[in-house]
C-alpha cells in the first residue's frame, strides 16, 4: 500500500476527500491528517509517506513552501496540490517544485481520478525501476570479479594506453594499483599440460588450474608482491608491482611459487619472465616478451625458470647444411635395421638443433615431420603401411605437436624410428644374406677385372649406397676393402705358384699399375710381393 498524508485548514474537505474515493482501490492508505503547514511539515517528516494531497493556503506555513520543503528532505514525495485560485505564479511555482498534480476547488472527481491514478502509475513505474537498479546493483557486485579478470585481460593485451582510464577502472573494481610504477609481467603455465589433463574431467581440470592461481596468489600475498589472474587455458599471468623489483625478488618469489606447485598439486609448472616497464600502460611490453621467452622452454627441461633479460629474444634460421645428408643416412641404417647407427645418427640431427636454441620449435617439428612422411613411403614400398609397425599418421603428428620441448621430441623420434628399424631387421636379414652372398660371388669371379661398386650394384639391383651399407653391416668390412683382400690373396697365390713377372701378377688380379699394386700388398701382409716371394719360396710367409 502507498501511504497518503491529507493537508488542508478545513475539515469537511479532509473530510470529504478521504470519503470521496476508494483510495485502498488505489493501493492507497491515508496514514494522516493535518491542518495548517507545520503540522504538516511534521506528520510527513515522522511517517514519511509516498503521496501528500496538500492546499496551498494554510496557517503558518503555506503548502507550497512545505512542498519545497519535503522535496529537499525526500525528493521521491509525490506531491497533489489543491487551490482555491487560479492564480499563475501558483501554477509556476507548483511546476518548479516538480509537483506532481495541480487541482482547483471545487474538486471534480473525474479530475481527482485523473490525477490520482497519473501519481500511483508514477509511484510504481519509479520503485520498478528502483528494484531493477537494484538487482543489476546486485548482478554488476556479483560480477566484479569476472569484469575485474576481463579488465586485466584487456590491460595486458595492451587495449588501454592511458593511466587516467587505467586508475579509474583500477579504483572501481578494487585492484591496489598504487605501487605499480615500475611492474613486470610474468606468465605461469603446467608443464605437460595436455599430457597432464588428458584423462581428467573438466571439473577436475578447473580444480587443477585453480589450485595454481591459488599457490601464486597466496605465495605474491605473502610479499605484497603483486596480482595475478587467468590469461588463457593454461595461462596464469602475474603482474609484479615496484615491492618484486628491490634486488630482484621476483627472481626468489618465482621460484617459491615453482617449489609449492609442485608440492601441493603434484604437477611442475615454468614460468617466463618479460623485462621491466615504467607504466602500466605499458605491461603489454613485458608481456608479450614473457610469451616469447617462454617459446625457449623447447630447448629446457621441465620446472624451468625462464627470464627475457637472459636471453637474445627472437628464433632464426640457421645453417644446417648437413641434415639432408644426415637424414638420407637415417633413412638407410633404419632400412638396414641398425639400431646403433639409427640412435647416433638422430643424436647427430639433434645436436645442433639442442646446441644453437635458435630454430623455433615449429621449424624443429617440420623436420621430424619431413622425417616421419619419409620413412612411411620407404615402409609403403615393402607393401606395408606404417599404422601397422608404429602408428596412425594422424596420432604420430598429435605426439609431435604435444611435446613440449625438444628433448621430448627427439625420444619419441628415436622410439619410432627403432620401430621401424626393427621391422627392417626382420624382413630383410634372410634376404641380406642372400645378397652379401651374391655381392661376394660377383667379386670372387670378377677380381681381375676392373670391378667397380656401381658394376656389382647392378648386378644385384640395389643402390651402391644401400649396398654398401648393408655389406659393411653385415660383414664388418667395406666392399673395397673385400676386393682388395680376394685380389691380394689371389696375388699371394700367383707368387708363390708361378714365375710370373710382377705386372704380369699385378695385371691378372685387376691391378693395370704394378707400383700401386706393389703398394696396397705392402699395406696388406707388410711386405713388398718380391720379398714375399722370396720368403715363400723358403716356405717362409
Amino acid at each position: 500500500m502507498f501511504k497518503m498524508v491529507i493537508a488542508d485548514d478545513e475539515h469537511l474537505v479532509r473530510e470529504g476527500l478521504r470519503t470521496v474515493v476508494a483510495w485502498e482501490d488505489y493501493g492507497i492508505e491515508i496514514v494522516g491528517e493535518a491542518s495548517d503547514g507545520e503540522e504538516t511539515l511534521e506528520l510527513c517528516k515522522e511517517l514519511t509517506p509516498d503521496i501528500l494531497f496538500t492546499d496551498i493556503r494554510m496557517p503558518l506555513i503555506d503548502g507550497l513552501e512545505v512542498a519545497m520543503k519535503l522535496k529537499e528532505i525526500n525528493s521521491d514525495i509525490k506531491i497533489i496540490i489543491i487551490s482555491g485560485v487560479q492564480d499563475f505564479n501558483y501554477v509556476k511555482t507548483a511546476l518548479d517544485i516538480n509537483a506532481d498534480g495541480y487541482i482547483l476547488k471545487p474538486i471534480k472527481i473525474d479530475e481527482l481520478h485523473t490525477v490520482i491514478t497519473k501519481v500511483v502509475n508514477s509511484i510504481i513505474m519509479e520503485r520498478n525501476i528502483e528494484q531493477e537498479m537494484e538487482l543489476l546493483k546486485n548482478q554488476i557486485k556479483e560480477s566484479v570479479p569476472a569484469i575485474r579478470e576481463n579488465f586485466l585481460r584487456n590491460l595486458i593485451s595492451g587495449i588501454y594506453r592511458y593511466e587516467e582510464e587505467i586508475c579509474e577502472k583500477s579504483k572501481y573494481l578494487k585492484i591496489p594499483f598504487e605501487d605499480y610504477e615500475n611492474c613486470i609481467s610474468a606468465i605461469v603455465q603446467i608443464d605437460n599440460y595436455r599430457e597432464v589433463i588428458r584423462d581428467k574431467s573438466e571439473e577436475n581440470k578447473q580444480l587443477l588450474i585453480f589450485s595454481v592461481v591459488n599457490v601464486v596468489k597466496r605465495v605474491l600475498q605473502g610479499y605484497n608482491a603483486g596480482i595475478c589472474f587467468i590469461m588463457n587455458e593454461n595461462e596464469v599471468v602475474i603482474i609484479f608491482n615496484k615491492n618484486a623489483q628491490i634486488r630482484k625478488k621476483y627472481i626468489s618469489i618465482c621460484e617459491e611459487i615453482m617449489s609449492c606447485v609442485a608440492k601441493l598439486t603434484c604437477v611442475t609448472i615454468s614460468i617466463g619472465v618479460g623485462n621491466y616497464v615504467n607504466t602500466l600502460s605499458q605491461i603489454h611490453t613485458s608481456y608479450k616478451e614473457a610469451l616469447e621467452v617462454l617459446k625457449y622452454k623447447f630447448y629446457t627441461r621441465d620446472n624451468s625458470l625462464l627470464c627475457a633479460e637472459d636471453f637474445d629474444l627472437g628464433f632464426k634460421d640457421i645453417n644446417h647444411s648437413n641434415l639432408y645428408e644426415l637424414e638420407k643416412q637415417l633413412i638407410d641404417y633404419m632400412k638396414l635395421g641398425d639400431r646403433e647407427s639409427v640412435s647416433e645418427t638422430i643424436d647427430e640431427i639433434f645436436q645442433p638443433i639442442c646446441i644453437n636454441k635458435k630454430l623455433h620449435s615449429s621449424y624443429v617439428q617440420s623436420i621430424c615431420i619431413e622425417l616421419i612422411f619419409t620413412a612411411s613411403r620407404v615402409v609403403y614400398e615393402t607393401n606395408e603401411n606404417i599404422e601397422k609397425i608404429v602408428d596412425s599418421h594422424a596420432n604420430i603428428l598429435n605426439e609431435i605437436y604435444a611435446k613440449e620441448n625438444v628433448y621430448q621430441l627427439k625420444d619419441y623420434i628415436l622410439t619410432v624410428f627403432l620401430k621401424i628399424s626393427d621391422y627392417f631387421a626382420n624382413k630383410y636379414n634372410q634376404k641380406n644374406t642372400t645378397n652379401i652372398a651374391r655381392i661376394k660371388e660377383i667379386v670372387n669371379n670378377r677380381y681381375m677385372e676392373n670391378i667397380s661398386i656401381s658394376d656389382i650394384a647392378e648386378e644385384v639391383y640395389l643402390s651402391p649406397n644401400y649396398m654398401s651399407l648393408i655389406f659393411k653391416n653385415e660383414t664388418r668390412e667395406t666392399i673395397v676393402e673385400y676386393i682388395t683382400r680376394v685380389r691380394i690373396e689371389a696375388a699371394k697365390d700367383l707368387l708363390k705358384s708361378t714365375n710370373l713377372k710382377m705386372f704380369e701378377v699385378a695385371q691378372m688380379v685387376g691391378y693395370e699399375n704394378p707400383q700401386y699394386f706393389s703398394t696396397v700388398f705392402k699395406k696388406y701382409t707388410g711386405i713388398y710381393p718380391m720379398k714375399y716371394r722370396k720368403f715363400s719360396c723358403g716356405n717362409l710367409e
